[in-house]
């Protein structure tokens, strides 16, 4: 099981704005820190805005900042947000007879459960680039 490359710029975008003053972080700051486009960094920061995570905020001191304290934020919150939960299965064909689906279904729980304990708060007091 991997994450994406959306989710893991997701988080890191997230901790990035959380750390960040607390002003709206335009675009081109978010794209300079992360050394990410600015287009490629326009969907992921939707899917944000539109999971809940993010506000966005127009005009000349517009940006990016985070809908609620980082505390309140889990990092199941920003892969449900970017679209990138955790498939589990045994491939293409597996039916409800299949003898190994409960325990990846449990696996799912577990993944699921630990990036419902960890917040965006937990994890940017560990930065050590701030």
């Amino acid at each position: 099981m991997k994450l994406s490359s959306r989710a893991i710029y997701g988080i890191r975008v997230c901790s990035l704005i959380s750390v960040g003053e607390k002003v709206p972080m335009p675009l081109s700051l978010i794209a300079e820190k992360s050394n990410l486009s600015e287009k490629y960094l326009e969907q992921i920061l939707a899917s944000l805005v539109k999971g809940g995570v993010l506000l966005s905020t127009r005009g000349m001191s517009g940006g990016y900042e985070l809908a609620r304290k980082s505390s309140e934020i889990s990092l199941y919150d920003i892969l449900k947000a970017v679209n990138d939960e955790f498939e589990t299965g045994c491939g293409e064909g597996c039916d409800k007879v299949c003898p190994d689906k409960s325990t990846f279904l449990q696996i799912k729980e577990n993944i699921d459960r630990i990036f419902k304990m960890n917040s965006l708060g937990s994890i940017t007091l560990k930065r050590e680039d701030i």
